[in-house]
């Protein structure tokens, strides 16, 4: 039996983004990016199961602190990482349970993993739950219509509901193809989380992404040196670079919003918050210089310079917030003995 579905009210919610007063948030730059966490979020609000700010959410799943680039500064470089690993992750982090599924779309065995694809988003709708779904961002996807036979998606950066054609599901610009579906939420130790996300912060500063080839990637603290190698060597197009150094100065504002709220997680995470505030500070004054788009555009070496400098210096005010973190929890830290990153 064919069948129509669309969720307007998570249609609605990802459009026109609500704050905790239940006024629209006209701050669109938290949805604009297209990551996962963008995706996740609105249906998180959706179904209830959360009531926290965005920040808080991105941080306690630990994606907040990713900082991984390609060296030619793309905008690939947001979506450079392990999806079926860190997105399972997160959903697990914030107690939700998730099943999910990805793939390259020139497998010959693609046409059965579509159908399966599409059946699994489409169940998830009719139970109330919009899914995220890879489309050359992160997405979600909100309803559907057989009779027409297209998946209804929102980006959370226009105004008006996308179709996307069933037989295109999963054919992207890239060859890669992802959805993630959630299932159920149980309860956690919400302050835990916290304090395992900043120990993960460490962990992604610390550890380059197996998956990403260190020739074309560079993560954690040699992100940093890359940024700075590849703006002064000329070998990058300007208005991809700006978009990869806005969406990590966001970023780093919302970690200085995050750790705020950790504050009594320990004695010593005064000195964390400061200087996580300071790493914002200097992200939004790159960001100030690629406001002056035609001296940035123009690769004028006043602007590039300017941003090499602060890249150099956040890099070095980052791994001092490594460091408070570190200060801030010993024992829990050193108790992973060699990998950190054990959870």
């Amino acid at each position: 039996m064919k069948k129509t579905r669309l969720l307007t009210d998570l249609a609605d919610l990802i459009q026109r983004p609500q704050t905790n007063s239940g006024t629209t948030n006209t701050d669109t730059r938290r949805y604009g990016a297209g990551t996962y966490a963008d995706a996740l979020y609105p249906i998180l609000l959706h179904k209830k199961w959360t009531h926290l700010p965005r920040y808080m959410i991105a941080g306690m799943t630990a994606s907040l602190f990713r900082f991984v680039v390609d060296r030619r500064l793309t905008k690939e470089s947001i979506s450079a990482y392990n999806w079926m690993a860190e997105n399972f992750v997160a959903a697990d982090f914030i107690g939700v349970t998730a099943s999910q599924a990805a793939g390259f779309s020139f497998e010959p065995t693609f046409p059965l993993y579509q159908k399966h694809a599409l059946l699994n988003i489409k169940n998830s709708i009719d139970r109330g739950t919009g899914a995220v779904l890879w489309h050359d961002q992160f997405v979600v996807a909100v309803g559907y219509d057989d009779d027409e036979e297209v998946l209804f998606f929102c980006t959370g950066d226009e105004s008006e509901i996308r179709r996307l054609p069933y037989t295109l599901v999963g054919r992207n610009n890239s060859p890669y193809w992802y959805y993630q579906v959630l299932e159920a939420q149980q309860s956690i130790d919400m302050w835990e989380v916290c304090k395992e996300s900043l120990i993960q912060a460490i962990y992604k500063w610390e550890t380059h992404d197996y998956m990403l080839p260190a020739q074309d990637y560079a993560c954690g603290s040699a992100a940093y040196t890359a940024v700075a190698d590849v703006l002064q060597s000329g070998n990058y197009e300007s208005n991809q670079a700006a978009a990869v150094l806005r969406y990590y100065a966001y970023t780093r504002g919302d970690i200085a919003s995050y750790v705020r709220a950790l504050e009594h997680l320990s004695p010593h995470m005064d000195q964390v918050i400061v200087k996580y505030t300071q790493l914002a500070d200097l992200h939004a004054s790159i960001v100030e210089v690629l406001d002056d788009s035609a001296a940035w555009d123009a690769r004028e070496p006043e602007s590039v310079q300017q941003v090499i400098e602060l890249i150099r210096n956040a890099g070095g005010t980052e791994q001092a917030a490594i460091d408070a973190i570190k200060h801030a929890f010993p024992e829990t830290i050193n108790n992973r003995f060699s990998d950190i990153g054990l959870r």
